[in-house]
């Protein structure tokens, strides 16, 4: 009975106890490392190189170069972060298995991209022989919250069975471009237009619709998502979705509304987002420039 008690823990204490091995071993190693770094031959081999000595002066104004050129690398890495909108937050190494040949590490990143947060954990398996060495990326998980955008999350999932983190960070700052550019035009019409554009789920949300002031009943919702494809590439999709009132649609003798769509396509080749949502609100809800927000 007792036995049947102690069970359910052996596997915890188990994994314990590797763990404490495994912190042992690496606590020899930086003790090992401490130990070469301050003997005495290797302070004075840093001192006197080929019988040169180094004096003080010297040696701070290298101390100075050192932290002016780690300094010169901070900037560098902020300027790569504000430019691929990428940015790591947290991150953690641990040797899962080593030894002469091979060794496997557990990976966790913590990071955001624009405003899209994302967490990955993954392992890698480091191969080395005598003619060339290789690194491969064996398990991967991603975790992020894209219920909403049905789109990144199937492209997760892909990324997922491809193990693919470069295709991952490529196509991540890409979407979060986009992202960033479809919030600020519904965010910029619906300041400038407050009256005739609506925005239900946010900014940030997929759609934003038109309404005509003159005909309450009648609107139009404008679709814009965030395709990714199986290579990665990141595409805005637009749609254009009339919701008129079967009445009116009755009416329509020449085929205004069943078109409104194709048109709307049209538009996009030849003014491009902005400028086709500016002209498709100024003639679907009878406004000008004068008639906006200031």
């Amino acid at each position: 009975m007792q036995n049947e008690l102690n069970h359910p823990y052996e596997d915890e204490i188990a994994l314990l106890q590797e763990e404490i091995q495994e912190l042992t071993r690496q606590y020899k190693e930086v003790q090992t490392e401490a130990a070469f770094l301050s003997s005495a031959n290797f302070k004075q081999a840093l001192q006197s190189y080929h019988g040169i000595h180094i004096p003080d002066q010297e040696r701070m104004k290298d101390t100075a170069c050192l932290m002016a050129q780690i300094e010169d690398c901070k900037n560098e890495l902020q300027f790569l972060n504000n430019l691929s909108g990428l940015e790591f937050t947290k991150y953690l190494k641990k040797t899962e298995h080593k030894s002469d040949n091979q060794a496997i590490y557990k990976h966790r990143l913590v990071g955001q991209c624009q405003s899209l947060l994302f967490q990955l954990e993954f392992q890698t398996l480091e191969s080395k022989s005598r003619d060339n060495a290789s690194q491969s990326v064996i398990d991967l998980n991603i975790i992020m919250e894209c219920r909403e955008q049905s789109d990144l999350s199937k492209f997760v999932s892909r990324v997922e069975e491809r193990r693919n983190l470069l295709l991952f960070f490529r196509s991540l700052s890409s979407f979060a471009e986009w992202c960033e550019c479809r919030k600020n035009t519904f965010a910029k019409f619906k300041e400038k237009y407050p009256l005739a554009v609506g925005l239900p789920a946010g900014a940030s949300a997929e759609y934003m619709t038109l309404r005509n002031p003159q005909n309450p009943g009648c609107e139009l919702l404008i679709l814009w998502r965030i395709h990714i494809d199986d290579e990665g590439s990141v595409i805005p999709i637009l749609d254009l979705l009339p919701k008129i009132p079967e009445q009116a649609v009755a009416l329509d003798k020449s085929g205004v509304v069943e078109g409104a769509a194709s048109g709307f396509r049209n538009l996009l080749r030849v003014f491009g987002i902005h400028g086709s949502i500016e002209r498709l609100i100024q003639s679907f809800c009878c406004l000008s420039d004068t008639d906006a927000s200031v």
